[in-house]
């Protein structure tokens, strides 16, 4: 049986198809635009780090700042207009998901500095040492709780995704969600958090208690975190597809997919999924944990309860 080979051009129409910052320069995607040239445009990112933080992005579809030289250098340059304004600022890109790009369109952040702006590089210790500080500063704002507990009042957070098997040499990934939901948490009320891992270890005597549970506390979270570090040998994941069906139309999933995990190629369907259904899609967990919080806070939005 003849087989169809995918030539470059092929992947490049594939990107650009799911490429919300093409969506933003076809104008079937919001934005605000700053500034705009020929060639290239300048927005507000959504939850900018500063006052006055804005990307600049080509308006032709180019993965990242070396993929294309002369496109980068373009592109750097109408960013170098916006510096020249600025008394003080950063300028940063990224390449690929370990350096923390989580659009793979080429997009270089202008960001406005201050002494007081309190924001780290990402490439220094004081990054970790801040967010640590914030979460033991939020100790008392965020509240876990387990399988089968009372589900409270108040803004809610669902940490959906795999669990490691019981008796399996495997570590969470929720603790670590924990901890970013801490740090990146400003609300006035008090965060709750809900996990399907049991308080202890002790696990439900009986399975229907489990499901039922998770079932309800699912439809009572504002905010639906799924993340799933794909692991077909320690962390399949599978009840964490259905669950995702289920959840993916409620507009308040956001799916977290790390290119990294053992298997990522299984939840390509599920990114799909997700950008059929204008689900964020994000690829690091600070990024994951800022858009179900941003889902949380969206204006208009009445919590669950």
């Amino acid at each position: 049986m003849p087989t169809t080979s995918i030539t470059a051009d092929d992947l490049i129409r594939r990107s650009r198809s799911s490429c919300v910052f093409c969506a933003i320069v076809a104008g079937t995607a919001p934005a605000v635009v700053v500034r705009q040239w020929d060639d290239v445009l300048a927005i507000r990112p959504r939850g900018g780090v500063t006052d006055g933080h804005v990307l600049v992005i080509p308006r032709v579809h180019v993965a990242d700042a070396g993929s294309d030289p002369t496109v980068a250098a373009r592109t750097m340059a109408c960013a170098a207009e916006l510096m020249a304004e600025l008394p003080n600022a950063n300028i940063i890109t990224s390449k690929g998901a370990e350096a923390t790009q989580t659009v793979h369109h080429l997009h270089i952040h202008v960001v406005p500095r201050s002494a007081d702006d309190g924001l780290p590089l990402p490439w220094t210790p004081q990054q970790e040492a801040a967010k640590e500080k914030k979460a033991a500063e939020n100790t008392d704002k965020v509240a876990v709780v387990y399988a089968r507990e009372d589900v409270p009042k108040g803004p809610k957070v669902f940490l959906a995704g795999p669990t490691p098997r019981a008796g399996d040499d495997v570590e969470s990934w929720r603790p670590a969600a924990i901890k970013e939901l801490a740090a990146q948490w400003t609300g006035e009320q008090p965060l709750t958090v809900l996990t399907p891992e049991s308080r202890g270890g002790v696990r439900a005597a009986h399975y229907d208690d489990q499901v039922g549970w998770e079932t309800y506390a699912r439809s009572m979270a504002d905010a639906i975190l799924f993340w799933i570090p794909r692991d077909l040998a320690t962390m399949p994941g599978f009840t964490t597809n259905v669950e995702f069906g289920l959840d993916v139309a409620t507009k308040r999933a956001v799916l977290g997919v790390p290119p990294d995990c053992p298997n990522p190629e299984r939840n390509r369907y599920l990114v799909y999924v997700a950008r059929r259904h204008d689900v964020p899609v994000r690829e690091t967990l600070p990024a994951a944990v800022e858009e179900a919080l941003a889902v949380l806070a969206k204006p208009g939005r009445t919590l669950r309860r």
